[in-house]
């Protein structure tokens, strides 16, 4: 079963239960309410003729005959006065329509054994049936009993009139509802159809579909969080795209200069020792270029499938100051000059050997990226619950264009440049996914005088002993 058939007997079972209730509880109401009118109405009056009797001295054919001739029991269909015998002393009968014998003596056995009141109205084929007996008491005990019935069918016209109209409303309410039903299980369907017909594509491969639902209920904010799923399906298909191309390209570079320098070396004849040293420095280049982004594809693929990191109180000053030491001959090389502004205490829950790749990432870049007789600082300090670490360089910089792109992996501003340095385009991907693998942020703006500044936010060890 489809789920507009679904959704259309859900609605029509509910539509029948209103339609159902609707039928019945105005009627029952309505009857109820004229049973309660009848018993305030008929049983005080039989009450007062029970009266009336109860002041003759002696209760007689004759005696009740001249009490029942002064009172006024027109409208009543019959009106019967008994003695404790059950002798019948009067009786009035006028329209006896419905009456049923066997009502009125349990009613009088009722009133007389146990000397209380008794009425019952009964509603049966259009017409109100109301039966009242009351014991009639002389010195004490049960002398007889007075017991009327009516027979209405003016109230009970009401009643079947009331039926009649509420039967033809619920037959427009029906058709109404079916037609509403209809149009509404179609409506939700064909959209709830569309979100299906969407994920049906997606998992086929199509991660450009979107589903156009408009609303603002549950099935427009299901089409919502399904086009945002879609979405971050396809920058991830994107992504991983990319990443194979990029990374088969840089993979095959360095191959390509590998295979081309060998079979120079291999083709050529009476080659001189000096060609040959140089073709095996520049395949040992090539091969120091591949190991790197070899090495760097394997750290971003445990950067995302991170494997348990056990986190150890980190003094950020001490690996700062290692990374200096270590980078100090290449920045003498690149005549570049390092200076460091290093806060004591800073400390964060880290892992220090990805602490010190961070930290010589961004300090190799400044580096490389600089200009001669240029500049490199290093700061860190702690502010409030952070630690930050800045990396402050007066180099080339880059393009304000390039800006949200250079955490990408395998970017490059320069390509061609980067490529030349040993660039891969990996090394500020795995910074920033090492730091938010910690907590951290990376941020880069440009120095308004030239050149960049990385910051790394880490949040503070506050624990950790002040030095």
């Amino acid at each position: 079963m489809g789920i507009r058939a679904k959704l259309l007997l859900s609605y029509l079972f509910f539509t029948g239960i209103v339609i159902l209730v609707l039928n019945t509880y105005p009627v029952s109401i309505s009857r109820d309410m004229v049973f309660i009118s009848k018993e305030s109405s008929i049983l005080p009056y039989t009450v007062q003729i029970g009266g009336s009797v109860e002041a003759l001295d002696r209760m007689t054919p004759e005696t009740v005959s001249q009490v029942m001739n002064m009172l006024d029991t027109e409208g009543f269909s019959r009106v019967s006065i008994m003695n404790d015998n059950l002798d019948e002393l009067y009786s009035e009968r006028g329209n006896a329509t419905g009456y049923n014998e066997r009502v009125i003596f349990s009613l009088l056995h009722a009133a007389m054994d146990n000397q209380t009141d008794e009425f019952r109205a009964i509603y049966q084929d259009g017409a109100f049936m109301s039966y009242a007996c009351v014991p009639v008491m002389s010195g004490g005990r049960v002398a007889g009993a007075v017991c009327v019935y009516e027979y209405d069918v003016s109230e009970g016209e009401i009643i079947s009139g009331l039926r009649e109209d509420l039967a033809k409303i619920s037959v427009g309410l029906g058709v109404l509802a079916l037609v509403v039903g209809l149009i509404l299980s179609q409506t939700l369907s064909y959209r709830l159809t569309r979100v299906v017909d969407g994920i049906a594509n997606v998992r086929k491969g199509e991660y450009t579909y979107r589903v156009r639902v408009t609303g603002h209920d549950e099935v427009a904010q299901l089409a919502e969080e399904f086009n945002s799923l879609t979405d971050r399906l396809q920058r991830t298909e994107e992504v991983r795209r990319r990443f194979v191309a990029d990374a088969s390209h840089e993979l095959k570079t360095p191959l390509a200069a590998i295979r081309l320098l060998s079979d120079s070396i291999l083709e050529t004849d009476n080659i001189d020792s000096g060609t040959v040293k140089e073709f095996v420095g520049g395949i040992r280049e090539e091969s120091e270029r591949l190991a790197r982004t070899t090495g760097q594809l394997l750290a971003l693929t445990k950067l995302d499938n991170p494997a348990p990191t056990v986190r150890n109180d980190v003094d950020c000053g001490a690996v700062a100051e290692k990374v200096l030491n270590t980078l100090q001959p290449i920045a003498v090389r690149a005549g570049v000059l390092m200076d460091a502004k290093l806060d004591r205490g800073c400390h964060i829950m880290a892992s220090q050997d990805e602490l010190f790749q961070i930290i010589y990432n961004l300090m190799e870049n400044a580096i490389k990226y600089n200009r001669e007789g240029g500049s490199v600082t290093l700061r860190l300090s702690r502010t409030g619950e952070s630690v930050k670490i800045e990396v402050e360089d007066t180099g080339i910089g880059i393009p304000e264009e390039d800006l949200p792109h250079i955490f990408d992996r395998f970017y490059r501003v320069e390509k061609s440049r980067g490529r030349d340095q040993g660039g891969t385009g990996l090394g500020l991907s795995i910074v920033k996914s090492t730091a938010q693998r910690h907590g951290g942020e990376v941020t880069a703006v440009r120095r308004p005088e030239g050149g960049m500044i990385f910051t790394v936010l880490f949040p503070a060890y506050s624990q950790s002993p002040a030095e």
